[in-house]
């Protein structure tokens, strides 16, 4: 399937779009828009609105623009869209139009926007795409996964549960991840994102938490990984309020390590958070980890991840790099970078690199791509003026402008972890 959305008024009518995988598309007058509306619609806001499309899905986003986002005439912030709906903003309408593959599309698209922009693994290409969204009721019922026992539920996080339990061909504690896909996915469509996932048991660091196995039972996808013993940063933060710099750092250049490990083997995180840092203790110092490596993109870039950039908001958004929003399927190691950064930051302050509070959910994507963040040296007046500047400069907007690569980042941070504060 694909989703077209064509603009049948206002200066660029005639300028039409296609989509056939989980992407994103803002429309407005900054230049980091997909549709640069420039002055042609005085109208429009810098980042006027955002659509999200996984077919058969697709969600528009208005981004806390001046004059507002109208579907069908009806004002809205947030609304799923339908094949034939009207987006109004400005004087520019468009239109949207669902395409079955069984279909030829009425018009030939001027823009295809999976080739527009540099291209990831897409594991449900050329398959059909499913209607079937699963919302299953809540039951008690217990989770059962051949080869484990289930001893209790860790935590859950965006995008499922984790248990504890016990592999029982050789006893040994295991977290188990689950995820309950938000639309239904075949068995073929099930069995190419396993496979594409298996790829991520070649991470083997002592900074990543490794990936042992994984499958499916029943309607939930599982992934079986190291357990560690401890607690995530996130987690230890609301514990113990701003960590020591020394201490901070120190964890941030763990992960760094991990980061660099993967980066140079091709792999880039793209959800690094102090959610995903596991912090444990081992032969006498605290010892961090990056969980979920990769996971998060690969899933998101199938059919059964549904329409997923609004529910990631409170977790992710504040740690996402600009090109993450724009570019939403092909985030490159800068974004890790960038992310590392808004995580010590965090690990630092208590706070975010923006002034969140009191914005709604979807107005923080437009902070994201043209606000800068807050000065650090604002948030805490110990925080030395190097450490500030290299923080800062992995927060620039532009990845051209943040360090070479993530160990150039790092080498910045070590001294710092090695001082005696």
């Amino acid at each position: 399937m694909q989703v077209v959305l064509s603009v049948i008024a206002g200066p660029h009518q005639g300028t039409r779009f296609t989509f056939d995988a989980h992407d994103s598309f803002i429309v407005g007058r900054s230049d980091r828009a997909h549709l640069r509306l420039s002055q042609k619609d005085r109208y429009f806001s810098r980042v006027h609105f955002l659509i999200e499309v996984n077919p058969p899905m697709c969600r528009v986003v208005d981004l806390g623009s001046r004059n507002g986002t109208l579907v069908n005439d009806h004002k809205v912030q947030v609304a799923d869209l339908h094949d034939g709906d009207k987006i109004k903003g400005g004087n520019t309408i468009f239109e949207v139009k669902f395409i079955h593959e069984n279909e030829e599309s009425p018009v030939t698209p001027d823009i295809a926007m999976t080739g527009s922009f540099p291209e990831v693994p897409q594991l449900s290409g050329g398959e059909k795409a499913t209607n079937s969204v699963v919302t299953p009721a809540k039951t008690s019922k217990p989770l059962v996964i051949d080869g484990y026992r289930i001893l209790k539920k860790l935590g859950q996080g965006g995008m499922g549960e984790v248990y504890l339990a016990i592999r029982t061909s050789d006893q040994q504690e295991v977290a188990i991840k689950t995820i309950r896909p938000i639309v239904q996915g075949s068995e073929r469509e099930v069995e190419r994102f396993l496979r594409e996932a298996s790829i991520l048991q070649n991470l083997q660091h002592p900074n990543i938490v490794a990936f042992h196995d994984m499958g499916s039972a029943g309607e939930l996808l599982f992934f079986t990984m190291d357990y560690v013993r401890g607690m995530d940063a996130s987690s230890l933060l609301k514990r113990e309020g701003p960590l020591p710099i020394r201490r901070a750092v120190d964890l941030v250049c763990q992960a760094i390590d991990g980061l660099q490990y993967a980066h140079s083997k091709g792999y880039v995180h793209r959800d690094v958070k102090p959610s995903n840092l596991l912090v444990s203790w081992a032969e006498g110092r605290e010892i961090c980890q990056l969980a979920d490596f990769g996971l998060g993109r690969i899933y998101r870039s199938t059919k059964m991840s549904g329409l997923t950039m609004l529910d990631d908001v409170g977790g992710t958004v504040p740690f996402m790099a600009p090109e993450q929003i724009t570019n939403f399927r092909g985030a490159k190691p800068p974004a890790d970078q960038y992310a590392a950064a808004a995580t010590l930051y965090r690990l630092l302050t208590a706070k975010y690199i923006f002034d969140f509070d009191g914005v709604p959910d979807q107005e923080r994507f437009s902070m994201v791509l043209l606000k800068a963040p807050v000065d650090i040296c604002k948030r805490r007046n110990d925080i030395p003026h190097q450490l500030a500047k290299a923080i800062h400069m992995a927060l620039a907007k532009d990845a051209h402008n943040r360090y070479a690569d993530v160990a150039a980042f790092g080498r910045v941070l070590r001294q710092f972890a090695n001082s005696g504060k």
